[in-house]
């Protein structure tokens, strides 16, 4: 085994022992071979030890358990901490890779040292099939990119962990994953690298991310909108992604920021009648505070009752 990896791929892991062999041989196939393979399971219940085992006797595969459930996010930041090449690559455990993936990443990482995010078009799969093709091409402009992620809530223009390749200096540069977000943890550390440098967007469709009903991303879920609201608030209150101060009003993040809090408002309408089901209690308490901040607690109401209406 080549001691110094160039590529540290990172395979964070929770009961999807069902797809971790085809994520695993999808990395294991590829045409670029200076890498090292770190799978790191968030206690499972299920045969991911036994998928596992069967790869130990590759070089470059390492496989770490937690000793307690760390969080999706959690788990993302242990795998960064294993890491020992320049350039960082997540595989989530029920996606995969193109073959030629890692050599076309690292071929942008070498000819651009200013550049701290690679990422490519990408393919859905399993419940759904699509390709996801980017509105960019080639090298771009860090802030540039923050900007158009923000304005009008365009949201993640980047890509999925899955398709994103990350300079491992400017990652340690700005820090963790923030557990502050669930479904937009992703685009909050792409746009906090992207003060650090440039992005490359690679025309072709090279990872491919599975969509399945188990999947914790899910636009109807009120969380999300919880998570999307605050995302938006904390860009325009606290400017984290550094942009000019004069250009935020710019943003329209105003209005944006009103279209979460009502989706906040209406979700807590909808799951009032489950008050006690689940995680609903306290997912009702936060939609409610964004609700009374935002003025839109009488609104919300007038718009569900004229749905039930019609």
């Amino acid at each position: 085994m080549n001691h110094s990896p160039l590529v540290s791929v990172l395979i964070p892991t929770y009961n999807y022992g069902r797809y971790l062999d085809e994520a695993i041989q999808s990395v294991l196939s590829q045409t670029y071979k200076n890498f090292e393979l770190i799978i790191v399971d968030n206690r499972s219940t299920d045969n991911t030890d036994e998928v596992v085992k069967k790869y130990l006797a590759d070089g470059r595969v390492s496989y770490y358990k937690n000793d307690r459930n760390l969080g999706l996010v959690g788990n993302w930041n242990k795998c960064v901490s294993y890491a020992k090449g320049e350039y960082v690559k997540f595989l989530m455990s029920d996606d995969k890779f193109k073959e030629e993936l890692l050599e076309e990443f690292v071929d942008v990482m070498k000819r651009y040292p200013n550049v701290a995010i690679v990422t490519s078009n990408s393919e859905m799969f399993g419940a759904r099939s699509k390709i996801r093709i980017s509105d960019f091409i080639g090298l771009q402009n860090g802030k540039d990119i923050i900007y158009r992620c923000l304005k009008q809530g365009a949201g993640n223009l980047i890509g999925e962990p899955t398709t994103v390749m990350i300079r491992k200096k400017y990652l340690d540069r700005v820090g963790e994953f923030k557990t502050d977000y669930t479904c937009l943890v992703d685009l909050n550390m792409w746009l906090r690298l992207l003060d650090c440098g440039d992005v490359y967007f690679i025309a072709r469709t090279l990872s491919f991310f599975r969509v399945h009903n188990n999947q914790q991303s899910s636009r109807a879920n009120v969380s999300n909108w919880i998570d999307e609201y605050y995302f938006y608030k904390d860009a325009q209150k606290y400017n984290i992604y550094q942009l000019e101060v004069n250009s935020i009003g710019s943003l329209g993040l105003e209005s944006v920021i009103k279209d979460r809090a009502l989706h906040c408002a209406n979700g807590m309408y909808r799951i009032l009648p489950r008050f006690f089901k689940g995680n609903n209690p306290s997912i009702i308490s936060k939609a409610f505070v964004i609700t009374t901040r935002e003025r839109l607690v009488g609104r919300s109401f007038v718009n569900l009752i004229k749905k039930q209406i019609h």
